[in-house]
């Protein structure tokens, strides 16, 4: 089969860019400013309609010099009280050689103007492990649930400073928590091969400072109201592809007690042969041999940064089941298997999940492409047959059959989002639902924007801004009238309900969970339903 028109690996790399979609800066704080003890040292947040923010909360050391490409290490205690007002770095991710002015992004969002007032993404700095949170109480004895949020940007770029829980924490009573975490050549060099045993854990070291976030949650979030045996993941893109391998990881067990995946399925993650082609490759592009794998921590961090881009370019990933280069590994230790290959993994088979995916995922992708929002039958054929070899005519028939009416390129966008991210997301579902175990929930978000004319229909990313109900800080929720804002309540509830009781209950409706035998598949819009088995055909012939 044929790589589609745009490898995964270009497709994902830049979705840092999902921080302008449905979040909105954090209004003038309140002389009220509270002040909590954690087990490091006492920290102020401040008080923004109703809800108590700490930003920038530290959850591990640096990760700088001896540290890099080691798995996180305790943070100091401090004495005193120290202000979380702001957020913290962000992880080192930004290209020193990046393309010249006037390169077409991949990314339609870059067209898009960005949100007024939006806050702006903090540096970058190894110095990065640090944490946020959103509540509607502190030291009040209240035991709320705890939604653990994971960004998006594959495993390349993002910050946990791309969002606004305000709304969450105070619609739902529960306790939101963002993270930064280690990235790209940093979060995912495996380095075992050439390093030994010290290096042993350095291809998931990411997803370590991940666990360290969730065992910081476990031991401190009591005191800003959450209760610690109730911990929601859910993550967007590569935020589900990092929920999906806590799923799996033995250090992660207990700390997460209900999961969601948001257009992210991670079936498969590295093998470690593909994992040492990348470390060879970066070593060569810094002249290294083999011998000299601690050099790379002395490596300044634009330079290592430039590396790592040069080997991604080479070796592009193609598909969320085939990954290239500095992702995480099934080392053996960290991630013994992979997180749903061949089935769902036995250690989290009691945690319920919630996943989905967006109708047209992949219009998202196509800022480079402006063809294919106009394509004739010749330019349907000839992308059909880029990503699916001799079945292109096959697959244009059915879903002519499927879609009677539509365009050539309703029709590319319809195949292309579902050949990616819906064939993916079914099979993790499946997966799971045959455990017999916890719930599984499926979802299909139906929404389409209006910006642009409407052509980037129900988009990669668009589902974020009615998750956190903050339709009002995402560009491509334009104008909502009252049936949009009502959806987003919707929405926003049956994720808050998810995270306190393990089903999303209220919000669109009874939701029945996902079997094998009906595939009982949530349709949200406006008019949100319930439909088995609504892609049956696709499903089948994608899968084949």
């Amino acid at each position: 089969m044929k790589t589609p028109p745009m490898s995964r690996r270009t497709a994902l790399e830049c979705l840092a860019l999902t921080s302008i979609v449905g979040v909105r800066p954090g209004l003038a704080r309140t002389p009220t400013e509270p002040v909590v003890e954690t087990r490091l040292g006492k920290v102020r947040g401040t008080r923004v309609n109703g809800v108590y923010v700490f930003k920038g909360i530290r959850y591990a050391a640096s990760t700088a010099g001896e540290n890099r490409f080691m798995p996180p290490q305790p943070a100091r205690p401090w004495a005193g009280i120290v202000d979380a007002f702001e957020f913290g770095a962000s992880a080192p991710q930004s290209n020193p050689n990046p393309p010249p002015p006037g390169t077409p992004s991949r990314i339609i969002l870059a067209q898009l103007p960005r949100t007024p007032g939006a806050p702006q993404t903090p540096p970058e700095s190894e110095d990065c492990l640090f944490l946020n949170v959103w509540t509607a109480g502190v030291n009040d004895g209240r035991r709320r649930p705890v939604m653990f949020w994971l960004h998006g940007g594959f495993f390349t770029s993002g910050s946990g400073s791309t969002v606004d829980g305000t709304n969450l924490a105070r619609r739902g009573d529960v306790v939101v928590v963002s993270v930064n975490h280690r990235l790209n050549v940093f979060g995912y060099s495996y380095l075992a091969e050439h390093g030994g045993a010290e290096f042993a854990q350095s291809g998931n070291v990411g997803m370590l400072d991940v666990v360290a976030a969730l065992e910081w949650v476990r031991d401190n979030i009591a005191a800003f109201g959450g209760d610690p045996s109730r911990v929601m993941v859910f993550g967007e893109s590569g935020g589900g592809m990092k929920t999906s391998f806590l799923m799996a990881a033995p250090a992660a067990k207990g700390l997460m007690h209900r999961a969601a995946v948001q257009s992210g399925p991670g079936l498969r993650m590295m093998e470690r042969a593909q994992a040492v082609r990348a470390t060879d490759a970066l070593l060569h592009e810094l002249n290294l041999d083999a011998k000299r794998v601690r050099d790379l921590q002395k490596v300044p961090i634009r330079q290592l940064l430039g590396a790592c881009f040069a080997v991604k370019t080479r070796y592009p990933d193609k598909y969320y089941t085939d990954l290239e280069t500095f992702a995480p590994v099934v080392d053996g230790t960290v991630l013994p298997r992979h997180p749903f290959d061949p089935d769902a993994p036995a250690q989290s088979a009691d945690v319920p999940l919630l996943i989905g995916w967006n109708q047209h995922e992949m219009t998202f992708f196509m800022g480079d492409d402006p063809d294919a929002f106009t394509l004739d039958d010749a330019g349907l054929q000839r992308r059909a047959a880029d990503f699916l070899g001799e079945r292109g005519a096959q697959a244009i028939a059915l879903y002519r059959r499927r879609y009677p009416g539509a365009t050539p390129s309703d029709l590319y966008i319809q195949m292309w989002s579902d050949f990616s991210i819906m064939t993916a997301t079914l099979r993790q579902a499946e997966r799971k639902a045959a455990q017999g175990r916890a719930p599984v929930f499926v979802y299909r978000f139906d929404w389409q924007s209006p910006v642009l004319g409407g052509k980037l229909k129900s988009l990669h990313t668009v589902e974020n801004a009615f998750v956190w109900n903050d339709i009002e800080g995402s560009p491509l929720v334009a104008g909502a009238d009252a049936d949009v804002k009502r959806l987003a309540g919707q929405v926003s509830e049956a994720w808050v309900t998810f995270a306190m009781a393990g089903a999303p209950s209220g919000g669109l409706g009874k939701w029945p969970g996902y079997d094998l035998q009906s595939r009982s598949t949530m349709l949200i819009n406006t008019t949100s339903r319930i439909e088995n088995d609504p892609t049956r055909e696709e499903r089948i012939f994608l899968s084949a």
